[in-house]
């Protein structure tokens, strides 16, 4: 019994020494995942196990080819796209500044402007009243539809953040009903997104949330959505349009893989208005097939966007275009493709995102947003 106890070792350690070599090759190539004194840190938000079959460039339709006859959303235009973008709005100095060096790269105004919200800000509670102050710094420029995507915690995810049990017992409701107060008191109309990409593993509102533990599901996700959507519905703040906004490709979770893990996390059509994305330079224009397909019923919000330089060593699938055919393939093939996008948000944060941080994005981005389907503001 003991010889064979160890034969049967040897035949196991000699079947597995090549898949051994295998996964060390695999560890030490960029392309396939691996890390290497080459390749920057993974983003933190990139996605995993993705079957790349499934995102060949194929001309076969898996989307909605036209609207439909579909009802239009809230706040949606029939034949036009919100023509969006990200800027902070801690100050209104500094937003003014930002709005303007925007359009200076754009050579086109925004008709939607968006922002984040959050309960704590580096672990220091937002004052009571930031989210009707936020909209007032975006309603200082005339003829835009606001977007705020707000946080139930703090914007980093090491910070503090709400329970799920905590709001679905009912122990957040002042602060819930405070936001619904605040948006009546603004009076008009805007988008709302709370949790964006919760589909990942990098917020603790997120099942797969790989930092302090959290009680936090995919259920809980769901019934919390519901519970902030009906508060906002009995404190009548009508004029706000509730829009889910996962990541295009996330995590894997249950019977979901990566760009479908959305589905976990969705609250139904019913407590939704619109649905969106975050959407970087590491996955390939037709992710975005997985939600267009899965809510055919409503518009979409390109809900963040942009090229950052880390990404393309993670672009699956490979080989990747470089930032610059990047963003122009976005541009040629989103309208094209998906006839339901109704918005776009370019995430206009900072040196390692910015449109101009590459000079040959400058004009792409022009061209692309020069398109008559974008509205301006003016």
């Amino acid at each position: 019994m003991r010889l064979n106890n160890w034969r049967t070792i040897g035949i196991s350690v000699a079947l597995l020494l090549p898949l051994l070599g295998v996964l060390m090759a695999y560890a030490d190539n960029p392309q396939t995942g691996g890390q290497s004194r080459n390749v920057p840190v993974r983003p933190f938000d990139h996605g995993d196990e993705v079957d790349l079959g499934k995102f060949k460039y194929v001309e076969g339709k898996t989307v909605p080819e036209t609207v439909g006859d579909r009802p239009l959303a809230k706040f949606e235009l029939k034949d036009k796209i919100y023509h969006g973008v990200l800027l902070n709005t801690d100050t209104q100095a500094g937003f003014d500044k930002g709005y303007q060096h925007y359009i200076e790269v754009a050579g086109k105004k925004p008709s939607m402007i968006g922002c984040f919200h959050c309960r704590w800000n580096v672990g220091k509670e937002e004052a009571k009243d930031s989210l009707y102050q936020r909209l007032m710094v975006i309603d200082s420029v005339p003829n835009v539809l606001p977007f705020i995507k707000s946080y139930t915690g703090d914007w980093q995810p090491k910070g503090p953040f709400m329970k799920a049990d905590d709001i679905l017992a009912g122990k957040e409701d002042d602060y819930f009903i405070g936001l619904a107060e605040q948006s009546v008191k603004f009076g008009k109309p805007f988008l709302l997104s709370f949790d964006h990409e919760m589909n990942g593993d990098w917020f603790p509102y997120s099942e797969l949330f790989k930092g302090q533990p959290t009680d936090w599901t995919a259920e809980k996700f769901v019934k919390v959505w519901r519970r902030i959507y009906t508060i906002f519905q009995d404190h009548k703040a009508t004029n706000v349009a509730f829009a889910w906004c996962p990541s295009v490709n996330g995590r894997k979770i249950g019977k979901y893989d990566s760009v479908n893990s959305h589905k976990a996390y969705y609250p139904g059509d019913e407590y939704v208005d619109w649905v969106g994305g975050s959407y970087y330079n590491d996955v390939n224009p037709y992710f975005m097939d997985g939600i267009a397909a899965a809510y055919p019923n409503k518009p979409i919000i390109v809900a963040e966007w942009g090229t950052e330089s880390q990404r393309g060593a993670w672009y699956q699938p490979q080989p990747y275009p470089g930032d610059a055919k990047w963003m122009e393939l976005t541009f040629k093939i989103f309208l094209k493709r998906y006839p339901n996008i109704k918005a776009f948000t370019y995430f206009q944060w900072g040196k390692t995102v910015n449109i101009e941080r590459i000079p040959e994005q400058i004009g792409i981005y022009r061209e692309g947003i020069a398109d008559p389907k974008f509205l301006s503001n003016d």
